[in-house]
């Protein structure tokens, strides 16, 4: 295969319809895993509390730690799949997080809660986000098209997903409805990973495999080329700092919107039935925009995506600061500038790692600048709830949060300035 040596070693170039096969599938598996692992959750709140008497704040931190966990594995993680490609640590995320969704309908207890969350973070982290990436990038020819059509179906699963759970729950129940998530799980992302992902290759499968035959052949197991880890490189270098800071701050930002958006606009003496119109536009803008991208500018860079939309993204703070003087009708611009910039850098994000530092260790790499992230992501919402309660007003803590946008677009602008390594 072009631009990848571990699929030359591990069998012949895959073809078009091969290619395409894998694509869309891992799109349907990420629709289905992403609506049932993550925008499900907010619908079994409710009945939780009224079955245990748990609060939000103890549930959601369950699943905050099944987040962290995520994160805190994705080196690891990533190092298998360049390795030896991702059919067994996808099948097993996908098959793990179906049992713990069978399980989650037994749960009887806060701490049992909290031990299911933190499996399910291990199911996420061998599953979704940069898992599937890595796959991608090492085996199919045209990555960054594979990645954007993956992002507009991931966009789609809250729309997919979570009417049949609500109509699940509506008809039988919550436990019942957790089952039928489980199926869905198992049925859907497992049996995909299971026999879709048999044969796929990781970015350094030729080169593992090529020191053990040297190896056995009694000669020097490793060269100068080989010795080299390409996570200890990218490390090394201020470009992956920079870029992990951009990341960071998109990170921030968006978690930080998606909790206190509602809260600001209500501050504001906006009501409920348009805040909630404003919130609910972002996730279709993202999407639309993925989807341009995709049919418009397939063959645009990484690199130059990033540095139009991270400015967009600036933009689109400073409208929600200025928004207060102008008419309502001005939120629904914000929100679905906001929502488009944001959604593309979500495809950057993944695209500018194999750009910038090459397929070799893609998947430790990426899933890097997802542990360097992971303390922006998860600390967002109460750095903005403490610093919005210290200051009496969201109206500071939005300059605050501008500002760290302009910091992670000049840092973006900096850390691609040039390619430190060759794509493979």
């Amino acid at each position: 295969m072009p631009d990848n040596p571990a699929n030359s070693y591990s069998r012949d170039a895959l073809s078009a319809q091969q290619e395409r096969r894998l694509i869309w599938g891992l799109s349907i598996s990420n629709v289905l895993a992403i609506g049932c692992l993550f925008h499900s959750f907010t619908l079994f709140l409710r009945p939780l509390n009224e079955a245990f008497g748990w609060s939000a704040t103890q549930m959601t931190g369950a699943f905050t730690l099944g987040l962290i966990t995520a994160d805190l594995i994705a080196i690891p993680v990533g190092y298998w799949v360049d390795r030896r490609g991702g059919h067994l640590v996808m099948s097993f995320g996908a098959v793990l997080a179906a049992v713990n969704l069978a399980l989650w309908s037994r749960v009887d207890t806060l701490v049992e809660f909290y031990i299911l969350w933190l499996a399910m973070g291990i199911a996420i982290g061998c599953t979704l986000g940069n898992t599937s990436a890595a796959v991608l990038t090492a085996n199919v020819r045209d990555y960054k098209r594979g990645i954007t059509v993956l992002a507009v179906f991931s966009g789609l699963s809250s729309t997919t997903v979570v009417p049949v759970v609500s109509l699940l729950m509506a008809w039988y129940g919550w436990r019942p409805a957790l089952i039928g998530l489980a199926c869905m799980q198992f049925i859907g992302p497992a049996l995909i990973n299971i026999f879709l992902l048999r044969g796929t290759v990781g970015s350094r499968t030729a080169e593992f495999a090529q020191r053990k035959q040297l190896r056995d052949s009694g000669l020097p197991s490793t060269t100068s080329s080989m010795a080299r880890s390409p996570l200890r490189d990218a490390l090394r270098m201020p470009s992956f700092w920079l870029i992990a800071t951009a990341a960071s701050v998109h990170w921030f930002t968006i978690f930080a919107l998606n909790v206190h958006l509602m809260p600001l606009l209500h501050q504001r003496g906006i009501g409920v039935q348009f805040a909630v119109l404003v919130f609910s536009l972002t996730g279709p803008a993202a999407v639309a925009a993925r989807f341009i991208m995709l049919i418009a500018a397939p063959n645009s860079s990484a690199r130059l995506q990033g540095r139009v939309f991270f400015p967009a993204f600036a933009s689109a703070m400073l409208m929600l600061i200025l928004i207060v003087p102008l008419e309502r009708h001005w939120l629904v611009v914000y929100a679905i500038f906001f929502g488009m910039s944001g959604g593309v850098l979500m495809v950057v994000r993944q695209t500018v790692v194999a750009e910038i530092f090459g397929l070799r260790g893609y998947g430790a790499i990426s899933g890097a600048l997802t542990t360097v992230a992971f303390v922006p992501r998860t600390c967002a919402p109460l750095a903005v709830a403490v610093l919005a309660d210290s200051f009496g007003s969201y109206e500071p803590v939005l300059w605050i949060v501008f500002g760290l946008v302009v910091l992670g677009t000049l840092c973006f602008y900096l850390g691609t300035m040039q390619r430190v390594s060759a794509r493979n």
